[in-house]
């Protein structure tokens, strides 16, 4: 036993010497640092992607708009898309554009946009009151899409045509005028219809009124004196004039607005559009970013929409007009009476020259008295 132990002591002894003459592993490598990142250059950003950047910051833009609820909606809805909230102020166009006016003289800016007609943008464009777009727009980057250019009745791209529509000469009283009753400018002579008329107020200077009477001054200031001596009204109002129409205080109505009177129509409200056998009109309604804008990004974002297909179809449904682009079928156009194709038109001569519009204006003071 005691053998045995020496032995085993012995050999444990040998294997401690062995260990200690053996040559030492070489210590394991440190673990190599981590490469930096290697950091991915982010693509350049466009000047669009800018504009969309900074309106999302901006949130909102203000919108002065003439053509009404169904418009403003649409102007609304267009935007949700963007994460821009659109405030919608509506009135007339003669009062908008003074508002505009007077907001600039103040330097208290409240408008971003002026949707409206055409003698009201081309007014605020000649006084330097609409801002020139300097950015590539998107949608009017497009090619060979346009039936009509934005930019054809103002070169200097302050004011852009939205659209262009047909113009409700007449709207009458279906429960007061029977089918065939008016067919022309002659027939408002008729003494059934004295103190039954109503007339969109042409004194102010621009609106349907104005445009309308200034293109029918070839009927004669005679013509309008005898029309005058018939009782007729005249009322600024755009909702007024329409409605005095659909509850039976008046039959007829000349040059009611047609932003008023498509939604009554569609609503089924009982008149009826008529255009005299002389010729209808046609007339184009514009946009403007106003000078001083509060938001001039999101202004542009909104200015873009308008011009894209998606924005052209809305502002097209609102108004019943026809879109300027090509690739757009105004399938929308369910008024016979606003469609283009079933009647003789004239272009309106404010479309050409809005300066015409204080000329009629002056006439019709002459003829219809001061405001």
């Amino acid at each position: 036993m005691r053998k045995a132990q020496i032995i085993g002591a012995l050999v444990v002894v040998v294997a401690f010497t062995l260990a200690a003459c053996a040559p030492k592993a070489a210590p394991a490598p440190a673990p190599a640092p981590l490469a930096p990142p290697v950091a991915v250059p982010a693509a350049p950003q466009g000047e669009w992607d800018k504009v969309l950047a900074a309106a999302k910051q901006e949130g909102t833009v203000t919108v002065y708009n003439v053509f009404g609820a169904v418009m403003g909606q649409a102007l609304v809805e267009g935007m949700k898309k963007y994460g821009i909230k659109v405030e919608n102020v509506g009135g007339i166009g003669t009062e908008l554009e003074l508002k505009i006016k007077t907001e600039q003289q103040a330097k208290a800016y409240v408008a971003d946009v002026f949707v409206g007609g055409w003698v009201n943008q081309w007014n605020l464009s000649q006084l330097g009151l609409g801002q020139a777009v300097e950015v590539a727009l998107p949608s009017l980057e497009e090619k060979d899409v346009w039936r009509m250019s934005p930019g054809k009745y103002d070169p200097r791209k302050s004011a852009y045509v939205i659209n262009s529509s047909v113009d409700p000469t007449f709207i009458v009283n279906t429960d007061l005028v029977r089918p065939g009753e008016i067919q022309s400018w002659q027939d408002l002579l008729n003494p059934q219809w004295r103190g039954k008329m109503i007339l969109q107020d042409p004194r102010p200077g621009a609106g349907p009124g104005t445009s309308g009477f200034f293109a029918t001054m070839s009927l004669g200031e005679e013509y309008w004196k005898k029309v005058a001596a018939q009782g007729l009204v005249l009322i600024p109002s755009y909702d007024l004039t329409v409605q005095q129409v659909v509850h039976g205080e008046k039959a007829l109505a000349i040059f009611p607005a047609r932003s008023r009177v498509v939604p009554a129509v569609r609503a089924g409200a009982p008149i009826q559009i008529v255009h005299p056998k002389e010729g209808a009109l046609w007339s184009i309604n514009g946009v403007i970013i106003v000078k001083n804008a509060p938001h001039p990004n999101a202004s542009l974002v909104l200015l873009d929409w308008i011009f894209t297909k998606e924005g052209q179809a809305a502002m097209g449904k609102a108004l019943e007009a026809s879109s300027i682009r090509k690739d757009v079928v105004p399938t929308w156009l369910t008024i016979r009476e606003m469609r283009p194709e079933f009647f003789t038109l004239q272009e309106n001569p404010t479309n050409l020259d809005p300066a015409n519009s204080p000329k009629a204006a002056e006439v019709a003071k002459t003829i219809f008295g001061a405001r």
